[in-house]
C-alpha cells in the first residue's frame, strides 16, 4: 500500500480539533444495542474487492467502492472507509468524516466493531478539549466490552496519568497485565518497567520483568525483519537506552536508521538526536532527518528544530524558531505548546500575549504534557496574583 501520504496535515488536525465540541453519541447510549449486519454475498464481495485495491495501493478506487457499499449500509464498508479517511487513503484527510462513519458502524454487530470503538476512542484522545479524554475512555471501555483487547493499552495509560479518570494506579496496572497477555508487545514492555523499578507498589521482580522484555523483543526483531519502521524504532531506543539488553550506540543507530529508511518519522527524529552531537557531517544529516520528519507530521521534529533554531545551533537562524514551534502546536505537539506558551509570555520574537500564552499552555496539559502542565500551573498562579494586585 502507498504510504508517502499518512502524516496527518492541517486540515486534519483542524478537524480533530473540531471533533472536541461536535455533537457525539455516547458510548452507553441505549443507541448501540447490536443491529445485524446486512449478509448480501454481493456487498460482502464487494468489500473484499475494495480492501485488495486498497492492498493494491489502488486507493481513489478502493475508496469509490467502498462509499458505494457505505450507502448500502454495511458496517464493513463504514469501518475501512472511516480508516481511508483517517490516513488520506485515497481522499483528502477528514477525521470528522472518519468520527461520523465510525458512529455509524459500532452500532452494527460485526468483526470489527471493537476496533472501531477503539478508532473512536484514538480519535476523541488525540483531539483538545475539556471532555476528549473522558470521552476517550467510554469509547476503550465500548472496545473492551465488544472483545477488541488492544483497548487495555489504552486504559492503562489513562489510568496511570489521570486522563479523562481519576487516576487509579492499580487499575492502570489491570489493564496493563491484559495487555501483556494478549500479546501487545508495547505494554509487556511498560509492564517490564515497572516490575523492574517497583512502580505503582509493586514488588520488584527483575526476572519477571526480562522474561516479559525479551518476548517483546523477539516480536519487534521479527516485525522488524518484516518491514516494519515502528518495531525498529523501538529497538533502537532500547540499545540507545540499554534497557534489557546491553547498551550499544552502534546498534542504537542501526535499528534507528532502519526504522527511518522505512519512512517511520518518529525513527527519523530518534535518530537525528541520536547522531547530532558527532559533528559537522552527522549534524548535516540530523537536520535532514528532522526535517524530513517534520514533512511528514512528526511534532517532536518540529520541536527539536524550533529548540536547536532558538539556541542558534548549527548556524540556524533564531528569528524562525518561533515558525518550527507554531508548526509543532499544528501537529498537536506538547512541546512546541509550551515553547510557544513561553515565547509568547515574554514577548520573544512573538508579540506578548498572556491570554495566548495560558491557551497553548492549557492546550499541552490537555495532552499530557508535563512541562505544559508545569508553566500552566505557573501562567495560573501569576494570573491570581495579578488580579489579587488590581482589587
Amino acid at each position: 500500500m502507498d504510504k508517502t501520504n499518512l502524516a496527518l496535515s492541517s486540515a486534519v488536525l483542524l478537524s480533530a480539533v473540531f471533533l472536541a465540541t461536535h455533537i457525539w453519541v455516547s458510548p452507553s447510549s441505549s443507541e448501540f444495542e447490536a443491529k445485524q449486519a446486512p449478509l448480501d454475498p454481493q456487498v460482502i464481495a464487494g468489500v473484499r474487492q475494495a480492501r485488495a485495491l486498497q492492498k493494491a495501493g489502488k486507493l481513489k478506487d478502493a475508496f469509490v467502492e467502498l462509499e458505494r457499499h457505505v450507502q448500502l449500509g454495511h458496517p464493513t464498508a463504514m469501518f475501512f472507509l472511516a480508516k481511508a479517511y483517517m490516513s488520506g487513503w485515497g481522499v483528502k484527510p477528514d477525521l470528522v468524516e472518519a468520527r461520523k462513519l465510525l458512529q455509524r458502524a459500532v452500532q452494527y454487530q460485526f468483526d470489527f466493531r471493537g476496533e472501531s470503538a477503539y478508532k473512536l476512542g484514538r480519535l476523541y484522545e488525540q483531539s483538545i478539549g475539556d471532555n476528549c479524554q473522558s470521552i476517550a475512555v467510554g469509547w476503550f471501555k465500548k472496545a473492551l466490552a465488544w472483545h477488541y483487547p488492544k483497548a487495555h493499552r489504552q486504559l492503562g495509560i489513562h489510568y496511570e496519568q489521570g486522563l479523562g479518570v481519576r487516576q487509579d494506579i492499580e487499575r492502570a496496572v489491570y489493564h496493563y497485565e491484559q495487555a501483556a497477555q494478549a500479546g501487545y508487545e508495547t505494554i509487556s514492555l511498560r509492564l517490564a518497567r515497572s516490575l523492574a523499578l517497583g512502580r505503582y507498589g509493586l514488588s520488584i521482580d527483575e526476572a519477571r520483568a526480562q522474561r516479559l522484555a525479551n518476548r517483546a523483543i523477539t516480536a519487534y526483531e521479527v516485525k522488524a525483519a518484516n518491514g516494519s519502521g515502528t518495531a525498529a524504532k523501538v529497538l533502537g531506543r532500547l540499545y540507545r537506552d540499554g534497557e534489557f539488553v546491553s547498551q550499544s550506540a552502534d546498534k542504537a543507530a542501526y535499528w534507528l536508521r532502519r526504522a527511518s529508511l522505512l519512512g517511520d518519522a518518529g525513527g527519523m527524529h530518534e535518530l537525528a538526536l541520536l547522531i547530532i552531537e558527532q559533528g559537522p557531517e552527522a549534524a548535516s544529516e540530523a537536520l535532514g532527518w528532522l526535517r524530513q520528519a517534520s514533512t511528514l507530521g512528526h511534532g517532536g521534529a518540529m520541536t527539536a528544530l524550533g529548540r536547536l533554531h532558538l539556541k542558534e545551533r548549527y548556524g540556524l537562524s533564531k528569528a524562525k524558531a518561533a515558525n518550527w514551534f507554531q508548526k509543532g502546536v499544528q501537529a498537536g505537539h506538547g512541546g512546541s505548546m509550551e515553547e510557544l506558551a513561553r515565547l509568547t509570555m515574554q514577548g520573544l520574537l512573538v508579540p506578548k500575549d498572556l491570554s495566548k500564552a495560558l491557551d497553548l499552555a492549557r492546550q499541552g496539559a490537555n495532552l499530557g504534557h508535563r512541562g505544559s502542565r508545569s508553566l500552566l500551573k505557573h501562567l495560573l498562579a501569576s494570573k491570581k496574583a495579578r488580579q489579587s494586585a488590581s482589587s
